[in-house]
């Protein structure tokens, strides 16, 4: 699910790749040779360019957050955000993830009428599944206790908008699709911020400082997303193969719908893991202000998983590569250079958190410095979260695909009965420990099980004494 915070698109997308292009070694000096294959120039740029999305989308966060009328409206509507970007993810079924690995199969094969099945079979799934998901948080709206923030208007004024943030998610991977990657990119990573951040300066000229309502904030970022509807559907029905529109149509209506609902596992469980502490304290009564200083600290707490994940587009296909070559050298060459580069951005983020998080704190509002403490844990577990990012990508890429949706299951259960009591108990900080020991325990299980099968393949290549850098 694409949503205005940090998210781990990317990743699930690689995660369901099988092959990839093994980087080449330039010729000559051995330095520049190995530069090359480690992958550092190519990832800098992507890192860059989603650390560019990230301060965007943080800075309109840090405006609204000083322009609501208090602190605990900054809750309310940083809860309902979360909830519509987890319904968002449930919606889609997981057909646009789907869509790209099918669709494009379909058409090398020839195989039309499929190809206008599936396009027309796939929207109307996602329709429906949408609809359905409406009717199950418009309950949850009316079941939630009359002081939290899921109980307020302001949810239910984003359940209206949640289509928007539906068709969006699929229109952008059906643009891609299509060929107009850049287009797509460019809707998505630039022009959804601008338009949030530019809606948000818009509220804070006409209604000024400390005069927002939390339902204004949430219609802003909702007309952001329509905005972006509107020119995907422009761009999708200008770039559309003409052969796809009209003819004979086939379908495998039981088949996609099994295949589809497995690329949903992953992508719906990393955003219940990212988004269940804000919708643990938006449910708790009378924790509104609790739910704004958890929010705003774990928008600077994801910076560093942005930053992982925009590295690992370029560290996947290659690691799928190399592991489908037995190509262990290569595959130690860019786990090291990826390990080291990875401890150089979590060291630093760290040292920025425990001397100026209480300060980027203060961005969002003299308040929000309470929440240094947990910013500084939920820190810790983001960035064993970047360190081992990897792991379970070589668990699926190995062909272990039971084993990482089995334990991100047991993670949201985890995180779930650990954040409930802690946040009654300890409110943000409690929440915070609950996250990150979260994250911790079931990435350090992803390592510990992805380093015994990577000791198991250099030992066979008689490489047994060579560090796994998982």
């Amino acid at each position: 699910m694409k949503s205005l915070n940090h998210n781990h698109e990317d990743l699930f997308e690689l995660m369901h790749l099988r092959k990839g292009t093994a980087p080449r070694a330039a010729p000559g000096d051995p330095s520049e040779a190995e530069r090359t294959r480690s992958g550092i120039m190519e990832v800098l740029p992507a890192a860059l360019m989603a650390l560019v999305n990230y301060l965007v989308f943080s800075l309109a966060l840090m405006l609204l957050a000083r322009y609501v009328v208090d602190q605990k409206v900054f809750g309310v509507y940083s809860a309902a955000v979360a909830a519509i970007t987890v319904a968002a993810t449930a919606a889609t079924l997981g057909m646009e993830k789907y869509l790209l690995k099918i669709v494009p199969k379909y058409r090398a094969e020839q195989r039309m009428p499929l190809v206008r099945g599936f396009r027309r079979f796939a929207p109307l799934v996602v329709v429906v599944v949408t609809v359905l998901v409406m009717g199950v948080l418009l309950l949850v709206h009316r079941l939630s206790p009359p002081s939290s923030a899921l109980s307020t208007p302001t949810f239910l004024l984003a359940i209206w908008f949640l289509p928007a943030v539906v068709l969006v998610c699929w229109l952008v991977e059906v643009v891609t699709t299509d060929g107009a990657f850049v287009a797509s990119i460019a809707l998505y990573r630039i022009v959804l911020p601008i338009l949030f951040l530019g809606g948000v300066l818009g509220l804070g000229y006409f209604y000024g400082s400390r005069h927002v309502t939390a339902s204004q904030g949430v219609l802003v970022w909702s007309l952001s997303w329509t905005v972006v509807l509107l020119l995907l559907y422009a761009v999708s029905r200008s770039v559309r193969p003409r052969n796809e529109e009209a003819g004979d149509r086939s379908f495998k209506r039981i088949q996609w719908l099994r295949h589809s609902t497995s690329y949903l596992t992953f992508s719906l469980l990393m955003s219940l893991v990212t988004n269940l502490g804000v919708l643990v304290l938006g449910f708790i009564p009378d924790a509104r202000q609790d739910t704004a200083i958890f929010a705003a600290a774990a928008q600077l707490a994801g910076l560093i998983v942005v930053i992982s994940t925009a590295t690992s587009r370029w560290y996947g296909p290659r690691l799928s590569a190399c592991l489908a070559l037995g190509d262990a050298a290569g595959q130690g060459a860019f786990l090291r250079s990826r390990q080291l580069m990875m401890w150089t951005f979590a060291l630093g983020f760290m040292a920025f958190l425990w001397f100026g998080g209480e300060w980027a704190l203060g961005l969002f509002g003299p308040k929000y410095r309470a929440g240094w403490t947990a910013l500084v844990i939920m820190g810790v577990g983001s960035s064993f979260n970047c360190l081992h990012s990897l792991s379970p990508m070589y668990l699926l890429y190995e062909g272990r695909e039971w084993v990482v949706p089995v334990l991100l299951g047991g993670a949201v259960l985890l995180l779930l009965g650990a954040a409930i009591p802690l946040g009654l108990l300890m409110g943000t900080t409690g929440v915070a420990i609950a996250y990150s020991g979260t994250l911790v325990l079931v990435y350090g299980t992803f390592t510990l099980l992805a380093r015994r099968d990577r000791r198991r393949m250099l030992a066979k290549q008689g490489r047994g004494d060579q560090f796994t850098w998982l």
